[in-house]
């Protein structure tokens, strides 16, 4: 079941449009769709929904499974678009927009790692998402089943709260951390790949997308 629209861009248009903001942004958690215009990004709203065009209210995503995966209830989150919500369609929902990636990676896929809430701890480990930028050093060894991040180049906008400039190219050594503290599927990172194609539009918009 659709429960929006499809992305407006690809993952090869997804990527250049990062790529054209690398050294510029600010960072703020939180960021809305309509910061993008002051390039004021969070990381999922840089690397996803700027990139490929996704608004971030989506009603209705995320509630078509019924086991949540970390406290049995409901899923961490609905109704909007972020790490926690991207990572449980891909594996515990109906791979709307996101899927797992089995394969090798490729440009414009995505790395992304839940936010974590525990009990007893007031405050949560923050998640981050990336996308994919260079892929060379994964050629011929990437192990889906073991992956190692730093094999792989990407883009991402990073904090803390106010950091300017905030985008960057880099590699994933810090979700090979993160795998390595919180190796539990429900924890970990994990490889995505948008996977509903974009919408058709005109010629005209085709060739000004990354703008």
């Amino acid at each position: 079941m659709s429960t929006g629209a499809r992305p407006k861009f690809s993952a090869t248009e997804a990527l250049e449009r990062c790529g054209k903001l690398i050294g510029c942004g600010t960072y703020k958690l939180g960021a809305l769709d309509s910061d993008a215009d002051k390039l004021v990004f969070d990381c999922f709203s840089f690397a996803v929904r700027y990139a490929f065009g996704l608004d971030g209210h989506r009603p209705g995503f995320n509630r078509d499974w019924k086991v949540d995966w970390m406290t049995g209830a409901t899923a961490t989150v609905v109704d909007d678009l972020n790490s926690n919500s991207a990572v449980e369609n891909a594996i515990f929902g109906d791979r709307e927009l996101f899927e797992v990636v089995t394969g090798q990676p490729r440009l414009g896929d995505i790395i992304a790692a839940p936010t974590i809430h525990l009990v007893g701890h007031p405050e949560p480990w923050i998640g981050h998402a990336v996308i994919v930028s260079g892929i060379g050093r994964g050629k011929g060894v990437w192990d889906p089943q073991a992956p190692t991040y730093a094999m792989l180049d990407i883009i991402e906008c990073r904090g803390p709260n106010d950091r300017s400039p905030a985008i960057r190219q880099t590699n994933g050594t810090w979700f090979d951390e993160r795998r390595g503290t919180w190796p539990k599927v429900i924890h970990r990172p994990w490889l995505l790949r948008v996977n509903a194609p974009p919408a058709p539009r005109p010629a005209a918009d085709a060739a000004s997308s990354s703008r």
